[in-house]
């Protein structure tokens, strides 16, 4: 009887080692993830002069958060440049956009994007405009993971037409 209760005894430390040795945790169980699904947008080309197809230096080309066909929200009309990022057209007109957007922040796959003269006189003055920019048939590049979806590129060309 003494035999079967030490061997009792030692197979419980036995046992009790090789748990504190490799836990319980290692069950191979799924990660859970916080976040939700986002990729890089980048809106890349050049501003040009409808009438002479020249560039336009000092043209300032911004993703917007207000969509072509704004929405009232609680009796407010939104700003219509209340933009995230923006750039300025260069000497040659080349402009470069990239933000990273979360499936939330992106409507059927179209981004807008604003196109304001802020030179003033210096190239002449231009209308505003605001684009819509679709996203649906452009090619992924990037490497996904996780949540991370890779990054969408897309070229447009603007042109502007000057202010009578």
């Amino acid at each position: 009887m003494a035999i079967k209760k030490s061997f009792i005894r030692v197979f419980n430390l036995l046992l009790a080692s090789l748990l504190a040795l490799f836990g319980f945790s290692n069950c191979n169980s799924e990660v859970v993830e916080y976040g939700v699904p986002n990729a890089d947008y980048t809106v890349k080309g050049s501003v040009v002069n409808k009438a002479d197809n020249k560039p336009i230096k000092g043209i300032r080309v911004g993703f917007s958060r207000v969509y072509p066909e704004p929405v009232l929200m609680y009796g407010v009309m939104p700003q219509p440049y209340r933009s995230i990022k923006a750039d300025t057209t260069d000497s040659s007109g080349a402009y470069k956009l990239s933000d990273n957007f979360s499936v939330g922040e992106i409507q059927d796959n179209i981004l807008p994007v604003y196109v304001q003269d802020i030179d003033g006189a210096e190239n002449g003055a231009f209308n505003d405009t605001i684009l819509t920019v679709d996203f649906e048939d452009v090619k992924k590049t990037g490497k996904s993971s996780n949540w991370y979806e890779g990054e969408y590129s897309v070229d447009v060309k603007v042109e502007l037409t000057k202010k009578k």
